[in-house]
């Protein structure tokens, strides 16, 4: 057993009470040879005692692999330095000893990490685990049969796809586990991974959660690497953001409790996540992953010196149709948004799957709500975002909300989908509340067989004060193409007037003044109110 003292390479200039010991080669069992150890990382600022902990499992097919490879180890030393006690642990692989020797080792690794959780200095009631692929399979298991805080996998195994002995034991699977359970998981996977087949993965998390078990799933472009060394700049935020909340419960470094990857990020340049602020829970924050990146104008030169230029990100608050608290329905086309550099605020606490079940009505009042949150100085983005760029839109009765509020002075242009109010009182809008307009408005309907179509067109004719187009995507119905890939022809039009409205792309006036369809197949548009 050695004893280590170690500074990470990227924390050399920081200050010495960032520094860590590792403690290598521990026994956690001694009745079963010399490959039951593992090592203990150890941050020497903070709390010294009750601090929570994490359990690292590596992969490689249950027959190789170990606690040695660079990558756990990094992992170990990273989040060491976050605050926890990390436990980066060997088990027997299946030529020493078959399944289940390698569950039950990681079960006695948790046994002893609880056991010793005095002398470690960690609460045993906050032990989470993680693993990759073989890994992630067992860190599965521990937080079916370990009595853990929280288990996260990368590309986790969660039954094997064809015959043989190990299909057999549905004991050694999570799949044999389907279920309501107290610990929540997190599941992280490639939608091309050859080796962990995803409908297998999303099978597992669909029956968990249909169970009542809390399972965040981040699905990301890429193959078995995810989560290991593929795509890490959405995986391992989705891993702080998890075990921040469920080890740490309240940590100051994370601003937000749940990361999603819809559509895979959208087909803009700046793939877009999902998040669940701790500040706005019963809201989601469609946001670019980097958002630093989205701010930068530009493509930098290669050798370019001095500080890249940046802009500050447009606002959109969305409202849902049936004035209901979930956007899951319209999650495609707001990733999609925010992937071109925006910032979209939308009505509704994050789902991971659709609970209709659990959905209820709001407020109008919904809309102040999120502008007052998204222009606090105190809120996480308030120095990413554009105050004076803020538009609102909504579907159906979601768009009833949004006139509802048009006398905000903060909001700058309004998008009206499939609604309108015609001679209707709704989400305490009215045809009055049309005189409250004061920037550019667009309706998009969807045909004939839209029920709010003829409302659009009266709307239409009554905006006299403001620019009004209306734009009919004249065979997509009530129901638009929000659901589709990216949110289909609808979302590109959303997206074209906002680049349009807060981004000052004039050259889409040709779409909307110019009557350009290009590329809008089915459509047809007029405008009124310009000059």
């Amino acid at each position: 057993m050695a004893l280590l003292v170690l500074l990470p390479i990227c924390a050399m200039s920081q200050k010495t009470e960032k520094q860590i010991t590792v403690t290598e080669n521990v026994a956690y069992r001694t009745d079963v040879g010399p490959s039951t150890v593992l090592d203990v990382a150890q941050p020497l600022f903070g709390p010294q005692t009750n601090r929570p902990a994490i359990l690292i499992i590596h992969g490689g097919g249950w027959s190789a692999g170990s606690k040695n490879d660079m990558v756990y180890r990094t992992l170990m030393v990273d989040y060491a330095m976050k605050g926890y006690v990390v436990c980066n642990m060997n088990y027997r692989l299946v030529q020493e000893a078959p399944l289940p020797a390698c569950i039950e080792d990681v079960q006695a690794a948790v046994r002893w990490m609880k056991s010793n959780a005095q002398k470690l200095g960690i609460d045993p009631q906050r032990i989470g685990t993680y693993g990759h692929s073989a890994g992630g399979h067992l860190s599965l298991m521990a937080g079916l049969t370990a009595g853990v805080a929280c288990a996260a996998g990368g590309a986790p195994p969660t039954e094997i796809g064809r015959a043989g002995e190990w299909a057999d034991h549905k004991e050694w699977w999570p799949i044999g586990y389907i279920g309501k359970t107290a610990t929540p998981f997190l599941v992280l996977q490639g939608g091309e991974d050859p080796t962990v087949r995803p409908n297998l993965t999303e099978d597992w998390v669909v029956k968990m959660q249909r169970a009542g078990t809390s399972v965040d799933y981040v699905k990301v472009h890429g193959n078995h690497g995810v989560a290991f060394d593929q795509q890490l700049e959405f995986t391992r935020p989705a891993m702080d953001a998890f075990y921040a909340r469920h080890l740490k419960h309240d940590d100051p470094t994370v601003s937000f409790e749940q990361l999603k990857v819809p559509d895979y990020g959208g087909s803009g340049r700046h793939k877009a996540v999902a998040v669940r602020e701790k500040s706005l829970p019963d809201f989601v924050v469609y946001r670019p992953m980097n958002i630093d990146a989205a701010m930068t104008v530009g493509r930098p030169a290669m050798f370019a010196t001095g500080q890249p230029k940046k802009e500050k990100l447009p606002v959109l608050i969305f409202c849902n149709g049936g004035c209901m608290d979930t956007s899951i329905g319209y999650e495609n086309m707001l990733t999609d948004i925010a992937s071109y550099g925006y910032v979209v605020v939308a009505v509704g606490e994050l789902q991971m799957m659709a609970q209709h079940e659990k959905d209820q009505h709001t407020p109008s009042s919904v809309v102040k709500r999120a502008l007052d949150w998204i222009s606090d100085p105190a809120s996480p983005y308030y120095n990413y975002i554009d105050t004076e760029k803020i538009a609102a839109a909504g579907h159906s009765c979601g768009g009833a909300q949004v006139l509802a509020n048009a006398a905000d002075p903060r909001l700058k242009t309004y998008l009206i989908l499939n609604a309108g109010m015609g001679k209707m009182t709704m989400a305490d809008a009215s045809a009055k509340s049309l005189k409250n307009l004061h920037g550019p408005i667009l309706y998009l309907v969807g045909g004939t067989s839209d029920v709010a179509w003829q409302n659009a067109q009266m709307d239409y004719k009554a905006i006299k004060r403001v620019p009004v187009v209306l734009a009919d995507n004249t065979k997509s119905g009530h129901g638009g193409t929000y659901e589709q890939p990216n949110g289909g022809a609808n979302a590109r039009m959303v997206r074209a007037w906002l680049d349009w409205q807060l981004k000052g792309r004039q050259e889409n006036e040709r779409l909307f003044i110019g009557g350009d369809l290009t590329g809008y197949d089915g459509f047809t548009i007029k405008h009124n109110n310009y000059k």
